[in-house]
């Protein structure tokens, strides 16, 4: 996707978490259950400012984040604190060239481009938004389908091959097939003995999973929130649930 398009997203669900930080902090959130509100927010805070720094120059390594601004004791200040992690986020990557060659921990040694970064910043956001939405008890945003099917692609063109299985998942060819029904999107993902792969289009598995792009996204980061049909073999959905667990 576009530079601009990812950037506008990520303004959309930052804005939103914003709002949120306004409310309870200290409520739980249910599928990051060791966090609070506020835990969430830290993290996602300090995710933009950090990708927004690397994103900009490269270091050829983690940025020195020393300088950054911290998360405000007072929590009435803390919506304005990631609102501005937002923005200049925003404001930042909004100057920088797709193409410019960047450091990322994808391909530590180099090789990748600041693309990776506008991705990045935007689907992280997303999922930790709706993780802010579900902690408040409000009504999630729309999500548009391409953009959710974007997420499910960088779940398994970059944390599938650099986050090889667990040894418990360790396989002989058994299959889950992924479907979309609200946009295009297929996959068909195999578990090996010692790694998993993915191919695109329809095929089908030992088990598979149906549903609106969003709720795959959030199946595939463990967020499993219902709105998914289910067939075949559970025990396969079971194991690559838990695997996705990131």
């Amino acid at each position: 996707m576009h530079r601009d398009t990812y950037l506008e997203q990520l303004a959309r669900d930052g804005g939103r978490m914003a709002e949120l930080a306004n409310g309870d902090l200290t409520a739980k959130v249910p599928t990051c259950p060791d966090w609070t509100l506020r835990d969430l927010l830290v993290h996602t805070g300090q995710v933009h400012r950090w990708q927004a720094e690397a994103g900009r120059t490269d270091a050829g390594t983690f940025p020195d984040m020393s300088s950054a601004e911290q998360p405000p004791a007072d929590d009435a200040a803390f919506a304005d604190w990631f609102q501005r992690g937002v923005d200049d986020a925003v404001a930042t990557l909004s100057t920088v060239d797709p193409d410019a060659p960047r450091w990322t921990w994808a391909k530590p040694s180099g090789g990748d481009t600041a693309q990776w970064y506008f991705r990045r910043i935007a689907q992280e956001t997303l999922v930790h938004r709706i993780d802010a939405e579900l902690a408040a008890g409000v009504e999630r945003n729309l999500v548009d389908p391409p953009f959710a099917v974007d997420g499910i692609e960088e779940m398994f063109d970059m944390f599938i091959p650099a986050s090889p299985p667990e040894p418990s998942l360790g396989g002989s060819g058994e299959t889950l097939h992924l479907h979309a029904t609200d946009t295009e999107g297929e996959w068909l993902v195999t578990i090996h003995a010692d790694h998993i792969t993915i191919d695109r289009g329809h095929a089908k598995g030992d088990a598979a999973v149906r549903g609106k792009a969003i709720d795959l996204l959030l199946f595939v980061w463990g967020r499993d929130l219902g709105g998914l049909e289910r067939f075949g073999d559970a025990a396969v959905i079971d194991r690559l649930y838990a695997g996705f667990k990131l």
